[in-house]
């Protein structure tokens, strides 16, 4: 298990707050807006619960704080570039995600 850091906790709070202005602005939505968008709300939290997961990783949690409350549009709009959206989410997705390069490990 990893400890936690102060730039993780500080990635942790960004996260946090983009997803809470992400669920307040659905909340003022009307619920046929909201059904409209069902895929993409869906997507957003299984991105936010995916990236917690990352946020050891020092590059991911850099990118997070420098996004802001952009985070969580950023990582969508990326997402969506591709021909289908994936939700189960790796490491490096969140990486590429971000906009950054593939962390690449090789097993032997």
């Amino acid at each position: 298990m990893s400890e936690t850091t102060e730039l993780t906790s500080q990635a942790e709070a960004v996260l946090d707050e983009a997803y809470e202005q992400f669920k307040q602005a659905q909340l003022q939505r009307t619920a046929a807006e909201v059904f409209a968008d069902a895929e993409k709300i869906f997507a957003v939290r299984e991105m936010t619960i995916a990236t917690r997961q990352y946020l050891f990783d020092e590059a991911i949690a850099d990118k997070v704080i420098a996004l802001g409350g952009q985070v969580l549009n950023h990582m969508y709009d990326q997402a969506t570039q591709t021909q289908f959206l994936k939700l189960n989410f790796t490491g490096n997705d969140i990486r590429w995600l971000l906009g950054l390069p593939r962390a690449h490990r090789r097993h032997r």
